[in-house]
């Protein structure tokens, strides 16, 4: 007991405060949850979790030590129990997840049939291979991407196997839902990746390609990795860097095989790789060149300095480089061989990190400026300013979501500001047993404006620039976030009303953050689709954080560019009203037919459901169009229809007019507008 860690309560202590907290999530789904949250509050798009069960193989005394794993034990069905409750840690981890989030998985932490089927290059039981479908399944109805951990030697060529039937499945149509992991301290990598392409191209299926340097050097035979740091460093490049230009050996090569379908994941603690990759990405795009999607990620608790150096390469209007931190989860005991690799990991990385201290050190004190405000993000007053056909939905979804057991969001009070009687008793009757928790409020905006911390604007658009130019509202506002959902008003727009010019980096002291969004009228289900703007100068990351989290409360939010919010008023705006007029003639026209109007209202109204989630999963509009003809059938004949009425030339002007139609509430003109003064 005495170095049992998982027993001995002194030193858990000690190192759960000296070693664990520096590199692991937590022990236990809430302080997971933290630091995930903490993560993505510094600026992260958001963790690669892995579950901290696994076997490790020392080469140097023949033997595998699983750790975390209990001993074997079958039921009367003949079902392994450490494959049983592997499956359950792997499940609650994707629970965990939220937007952003991606998994990684160790096999071996299966346990020993597993591990043994791995060491002779086989497949593993069926019922891990069942257990895999369904953490894929789960993963790729969540559009989280699953990236199987490299492991000791002696068990990758299995999880090699096993990863390429898991990519037959579920990598179709240009994106990868698994990633194998290929460490280029291995002098075998390059020929098993090209093997991999090979299969890629012949059998059609998107290869997932993460890159790692390696982390078994302490276990695997050392005869198996280069024998120099240069000849990892120069293995790493030439293959990130030949993904990125779709030609790795004869694969993409003038006169070679054609490259497959292929996405890049660069997992480095070496700042110069995963910069030089970026740039090389960015400039392929610039120039219309082939490349293929690529993230990035660092070890949580490890090269900051890396992280933060991707994440300054940011410019506002463009998404990447996207960068993630890696972290496991588990109790100490299970993450023991976990913490040993990053230790021999960190002790590298102190001799890489001296010449970094001063920029980490400047990059800690600008985040913290930036984030400074979020010392109020404590017990925070919500006030949605004209709570009308927007503000209702939002403010329901909010108050329902306050009284659950799970509730996370730092919002504790509501006050729902309206101009008429008759809007403030509709409310009140809405909300009936509201207590202290929600007030109604008529005819005092600025008190409440001055007692609130973040502030939803939902008055009509007509009625902006009054409410925003009443005495006192500009300061009454100071230092507070400021969300806006009235259409046709630009985050510019707002500021100038506000403080008589847009905020700039040079401005922010006593400004308001401003965040401008966009939902649908399937708010009012929750279900709508919120554009979020991205700011420039940028909003500090935990007011985005809120925002985000505000608007996935009633649908699904993203962020868009400032130059894409005019065309995204039509784009998530205005097609709830189009799919209406396309539902509206199928129930006429199957009512001509002889089809009763509510059933043929269930029935149009299921199909265009039904129809989504397929595209959401992951189906293409024209492979679902395919799937569901034949030769002579009755779909192609209606299509033939649809043809001939350019029904698709029609549609895709009727939103194009939607979107001049918002440019011009901005004056804004642009090549294919549909109108030109």
């Amino acid at each position: 007991m005495l170095f049992d860690v998982d027993r001995n309560p002194v030193l858990h202590s000690v190192l759960k405060t000296l070693f664990y907290r520096q590199f692991c999530a937590g022990e236990s789904p809430e302080e997971t949850k933290n630091t995930m949250r903490h993560l993505r509050f510094m600026g992260f798009r958001g963790t690669i979790l892995t579950y901290a069960k696994e076997t490790v193989f020392d080469s140097k005394t023949n033997t595998a030590h699983g750790l975390g794993i209990e001993a074997e034990e079958e039921s009367k069905s003949g079902r392994c129990s450490n494959i049983e409750s592997w499956r359950k840690g792997a499940l609650e981890t994707v629970d965990l997840l939220g937007d952003g989030d991606q998994l990684a998985l160790k096999l071996t932490g299966a346990g020993q049939k597993v591990t043994t089927a791995f060491a002779n290059d086989e497949m593993p039981p069926q019922q891990m291979m069942d257990a895999l479908d369904e953490v894929c399944i789960r993963c790729k109805d969540r559009g989280i991407r699953l990236l199987l951990d490299a492991e000791s030697q002696h068990f990758q060529w299995g999880i090699f196997r096993a990863g390429l039937e898991l990519m037959r499945k579920y990598n179709r149509d240009g994106y990868a839902t698994v990633y194998q992991t290929y460490q280029a301290y291995l002098k075998s990598t390059p020929a098993t990746l090209a093997k991999h392409l090979e299969l890629a191209n012949n059998e059609g299926f998107t290869l997932g390609l993460k890159l790692v340097r390696g982390a078994y050097i302490g276990s695997d035979e050392r005869s198996l990795i280069h024998d120099t740091k240069q000849d990892t460093d120069d293995a790493y490049n030439m293959i990130a860097q030949g993904a990125l230009k779709r030609q790795i050996g004869e694969y993409g090569a003038p006169g070679g095989k054609p490259f497959p379908s292929l996405n890049l994941f660069l997992a480095s603690h070496n700042k110069h790789s995963v910069v030089t990759a970026h740039k090389l990405h960015q400039q392929r795009m610039k120039d219309g060149l082939p490349t293929v999607p690529v993230g990035f990620a660092q070890l949580q608790g490890m090269s900051d300095e890396v992280s933060f150096a991707l994440l300054q390469l940011k410019d506002g209007s463009d998404p990447s480089p996207q960068v993630w931190k890696c972290s496991t989860w588990g109790s100490m005991g299970e993450c023991v061989a976990y913490l040993l690799r990053r230790a021999v990991e960190n002790r590298d990385a102190v001799s890489r990190t001296v010449d970094e201290y001063a920029a980490l050190k400047a990059e800690l004190g600008r985040r913290l400026r930036n984030t400074a405000t979020m010392a109020e993000l404590k017990d925070i007053t919500l006030c949605i300013l004209g709570c009308g056909n927007l503000g209702i939905p939002i403010l329901k979804a909010l108050y329902d979501a306050s009284n659950a057991e799970n509730y996370t969001l730092p919002i504790t009070k509501f006050i729902a500001c309206v101009r008429s009687e008759q809007s403030e008793k509709s409310l009140k009757e809405k909300f009936p047993n509201a207590g202290e928790k929600l007030r109604v409020s008529r005819g005092d905006n600025l008190a409440v404006l001055k007692e609130s911390q973040v502030v939803i604007l939902g008055v009509d658009p007509g009625d902006v620039e009054l409410v925003l130019s009443q005495p006192n509202t500009a300061d009454a506002l100071k230092d507070k976030l400021l969300i806006s959902v009235a259409a046709g008003w630009s985050r510019g727009k707002l500021e100038a009303t506000l403080y008589g010019s847009e905020t700039t980096a040079e401005n922010t002291e006593g400004r308001a953050w401003v965040v401008r969004t966009l939902p649908n009228i399937a708010a009012m289900v929750s279900q709508s689709l919120t554009a979020i703007e991205i700011s420039d100068p940028p909003v500090p990351a935990p007011y985005m954080e809120l925002t985000e989290a505000i608007f996935e409360r009633i649908g699904k939010a993203v962020k868009i560019s400032p130059k894409l919010m005019n065309a995204t008023t039509a784009v998530g705006g205005s097609t709830p009203a189009f799919w209406g007029v396309i539902c509206d003639a199928m129930i006429d026209a199957a009512v001509a037919v002889g089809v009763p109007r509510n059933l043929a209202s269930t029935m149009i109204f299921q199909s265009m459901l039904g129809s989504a989630t397929l595209m959401q999963n992951g189906l293409h509009p024209s492979l679902l169009r395919d799937q569901g003809t034949s030769p002579e059938g009755c779909t192609i004949g209606g299509l033939m229809v649809l043809e001939e009425g350019a029904v698709r030339g029609h549609i895709g002007r009727a939103l194009r007019e939607a979107v001049t139609l918002a440019r011009l509430m901005e004056t804004q003109d642009h090549v294919n507008d549909t109108r030109r003064p």
